[in-house]
């Protein structure tokens, strides 16, 4: 999958499921795929137990709109139809077998629910069966694949690390604008990073100090062996800004064996002060 810069809007959701324990952490962003733009909706809480060899396969289904845009994008009328028929889908297969709901993708009209399940016997018929019965009027897709290893989450709804940064910059950036900053005006920004040994940061200070940043502070927790540093610089936090930067800083830290552990700001009418 192929990831554009589109701006969006980021949207975490906490819920609890019925059929899974493990709290949800429902994260959704833009793509595209296909030279169309897409959503997707995925359940970042699943990545650190994925694969569950308990749920072997993966059922992808969902309706095609009838209502769609030249871009491929369902007409928002027709949204909760749909959702309505995901819903639908989702009841149907719990009635067969225990599932996993890992993700949804919206793109080229369609929009698609991605359940990892136990056993596939029955469910390709009972699906069939409800979307005949309950929704003649719409085309709808139904595909069944063996994939213990979860590679359709981890590789395909899963967003890949350029992404997850633009997430969550898009987050705070969001914050920001709605605490009435225009972004635009530079400012002092603060970058966390961690690293398992004083040589580690000591070195990663020396190299970022040369780029323009400051040092603002030193942390030290030597039970946990994390050893913190906090940059500063000066610069606007519009989008292209601060991805840009976080993006440099990211790579940077790795090359140290450190962790990025992300950034903060004032609002503009604070940093006036």
């Amino acid at each position: 999958m192929k990831f554009s810069n589109l701006l969006y809007t980021a949207i975490l959701l906490l819920v609890s499921s019925p059929a899974y324990t493990q709290v949800e952490q429902w994260d959704t962003y833009i793509t595209r795929f296909d030279g169309k733009p897409g959503s997707v909706l995925v359940d970042m809480g699943l990545y650190q137990s994925a694969p569950d060899k308990k749920y072997p396969n993966v059922v992808i289904t969902g309706p095609q709109a009838n209502k769609c845009g030249d871009q491929g994008m369902s007409d928002a009328e027709e949204i909760e139809e749909l959702e309505n028929m995901l819903s639908a889908s989702g009841n149907f297969i719990t009635g067969v077998t225990p599932r996993i709901l890992a993700g949804t993708f919206t793109n080229n009209c369609k929009r698609l629910n991605y359940y990892y399940v136990k056993d596939t016997v029955g469910i390709r018929n009972a699906l069939a069966r409800m979307y005949a019965r309950s929704y003649k009027n719409y085309n709808y897709f139904i595909t069944i694949k063996h994939d213990p290893e979860w590679l359709t989450y981890r590789t395909f709804l899963y967003p890949d690390e350029a992404t997850q940064n633009w997430m969550a910059n898009s987050k705070l950036v969001k914050k920001l604008i709605e605490e009435g900053d225009s972004l635009k005006k530079p400012r002092n920004v603060y970058f966390d990073f961690y690293f398992s040994s004083d040589a580690e940061r000591s070195s990663f200070a020396a190299s970022e100090l040369v780029k323009g940043y400051q040092q603002v502070q030193l942390t030290e927790s030597k039970k946990q062996r994390a050893y913190g540093i906090v940059l500063s610089k000066q610069t606007p936090v519009t989008m292209d800004d601060i991805n840009r930067i976080t993006a440099e800083l990211k790579v940077d830290t790795k090359k140290f064996s450190g962790t990025y552990a992300g950034w903060r700001s004032m609002r503009e009418k604070e940093a006036k002060k």
